[in-house]
């Protein structure tokens, strides 16, 4: 399988793939996007959308991927990818463009309330179903599954590999703290039972419908693997700190601490975006404040 590495991606090449697997399948405009770091997208006439994995571990991931696809889209209670086109061995699928726009903070906090709680009740419901799919479901050809990383596999990252670059870019103050935290979340304990998540259920993942009634659909299931179900409760956090207890209220299974481990999950993706920030994949703007993470780590306790 030929690697798709990040800035050397030729669109004409797919483009090619794409017109020799499905001929019938008629375009006039390709729009590359080669920003992810597990998959090629390429986007033809804003209709339809294919994704290339990178290599041939997402190329197994992938196929996982629809098959947890075709199990929850009859069910789902929003539009999830439907994978029409899907080229052999699943080298690579294509599905009709879900349109919407970024479900990020800011957007929800534009929406009345009644629209809100509809978007919570939508998303709650959607987490339910997929909690519950059998892991089987997502097992490779040789019966493995995708396992998400502990709290303390986590810590070990952050002391190992992110902490040089993220003191660079942060207070003496702020790094102590972010310090206390991964040693406090390193000791947390697991969730009572791990199931099938999302495993990225942030802003660009979920689009709100062009009218803001609702959710236009929920995207891109790649990493989807078993884990604590309060990891696809963390960006909720975003929202309001009501969001995340009233998303798990309508989410309805009994998981009293569900929603603060949703929180400290919540605490080690703004540690993400300081360096993604420090990095340049995000803006300034997008990253929390010094102030902002003290708060945190002290409604955490840290």
């Amino acid at each position: 399988m030929t690697l798709l590495s990040q800035g050397s991606v030729d669109l004409a090449a797919l483009v090619a793939r794409i017109r020799r697997a499905f001929p019938q399948l008629g375009f006039s405009r390709a729009v590359l996007n080669d920003e992810g770091a597990d998959h090629v997208v390429v986007m033809l006439d804003e209709a339809w959308v294919f994704r290339f994995p990178r290599n041939a571990e997402r190329r197994a991931l992938f196929a996982c991927e629809l098959k947890l696809l075709a199990r929850i889209a009859p069910a789902s209670p929003v539009p999830v990818p439907h994978y029409a086109h899907v080229a052999p061995k699943a080298a690579f699928g294509g599905y009709a463009m879900i349109h919407g726009a970024p479900l990020t903070g800011e957007a929800f906090r534009g929406l009345a309330r009644p629209a809100q709680e509809r978007v919570l009740d939508e998303i709650a419901s959607l987490l339910r179903l997929i909690h519950a799919t059998p892991p089987a479901v997502i097992a490779g050809a040789g019966g493995q599954i995708a396992q998400g990383w502990t709290a303390a596999r986590y810590a070990k990252r952050y002391r190992e590999r992110r902490r040089a670059r993220i003191a660079g870019a942060v207070g003496a103050a702020l790094l102590t703290g972010i310090d206390a935290f991964f040693e406090a979340y390193a000791r947390r304990p697991a969730g009572p039972a791990r199931g099938i998540v999302h495993g990225d259920v942030t802003a660009d993942h979920m689009l709100l419908a062009p009218g803001g009634e609702g959710l236009a659909g929920v995207i891109d299931f790649a990493d989807a693997e078993l884990d604590d179900p309060a990891h696809d409760f963390t960006y909720l956090w975003a929202f309001g700190d009501w969001a995340p207890a009233f998303a798990a209220r309508r989410y309805g299974l009994a998981d009293g601490g569900l929603v603060e481990r949703s929180r400290w999950s919540w605490a080690r993706y703004r540690i993400d975006q300081l360096r993604w920030a420090a990095d340049g994949h995000i803006g300034r703007r997008d990253a929390p404040s010094e102030a902002e993470m003290m708060a945190l780590f002290g409604v955490l306790g840290v």
